[in-house]
């Protein structure tokens, strides 16, 4: 735990991965995964088999866009750095870690963006916003990657709006901007002259000691997708890492888009 504070307080990042608690996922994350990482390595091989295949379809290898690797846990971007000559990958927080176990890949550059284009906004007003984000749109790249990303985007902006909000919005008002941002981005990535690999859960099964579904939950995508290419399940909290109740499996598919 002393480990963990310490490198939240001696992180440098913005004022919006701190405030919209992107800076204490990162963190948590790196620990949950070091506990779970026996039932998560089905779903990381799933995610790099099917980006990698995705890559040997293409025609050229300049550029590529990730959006949202976190710590590449999912993203094989050894295989993909020897592939490409230039890899943006683009998150809120990119750690210290993440940045120095991969320093030595030359051509991968680590750029600290919000890929919603939303928070600088909502902070400022404190105020429900949405916008079909722009960013790198202007730039040419070769394929597009957006994994495990689509259905987390709202997930922070809603926590902030539930705390900050002078309004006190309604349930109903929250769920329809985070179908909002799940759509705009979606809009976003296939917004791309490019090709697109779009990984994403779309529903999460709340399981008990018997094998029994208690809840199913799904995302804030409301919206529908075109045919998946592959899916699978993702055991992504055995008892008792969130619940003593339960266990968490997400249904993820994964999709091309603009092939």
């Amino acid at each position: 735990m002393i480990k963990e504070i310490y490198k939240y307080l001696t992180t440098k990042t913005s004022i919006e991965a701190r405030e919209f608690g992107h800076l204490y996922e990162s963190i948590s994350l790196i620990e949950r995964e070091k506990r779970c990482l026996h039932h998560w390595q089905t779903h990381r091989a799933n995610c790099q088999n099917f980006i990698l295949s995705a890559a040997k379809k293409i025609a050229s290898h300049h550029r590529l866009l990730i959006l949202g690797p976190g710590p590449m846990h999912e993203i094989p971007i050894i295989e993909l750095a020897s592939q490409f000559q230039n890899i943006d990958l683009v998150d809120i927080v990119h750690l210290r870690e993440t940045k120095k176990k991969y320093e030595h890949l030359k051509n991968i550059f680590f750029i600290e963006a919000d890929i919603t284009d939303l928070e600088k906004s909502i902070r400022a007003s404190k105020k429900i916003s949405n916008k079909i984000p722009s960013l790198f749109l202007d730039c040419k790249y070769d394929l597009i990657i957006s994994a495990n990303l689509l259905s987390q985007l709202s997930y922070h902006l809603r926590n902030y709006l539930e705390r900050h909000s002078k309004n006190k919005y309604n349930e109903t008002l929250l769920d329809q901007f985070c179908y909002q941002v799940s759509l705009d981005h979606y809009t976003y990535i296939t917004s791309f002259p490019s090709p697109v690999v779009l990984i994403t859960d779309i529903e999460t099964h709340l399981i008990n000691e018997n094998a029994q579904i208690l809840e199913i939950q799904k995302p804030f995508i409301n919206f529908t997708l075109p045919k998946f290419k592959e899916e699978w399940w993702w055991d992504l909290a055995p008892m008792p890492e969130m619940s003593k109740e339960y266990s968490v499996k997400m249904k993820v598919q994964a999709f091309h888009l603009n092939f």
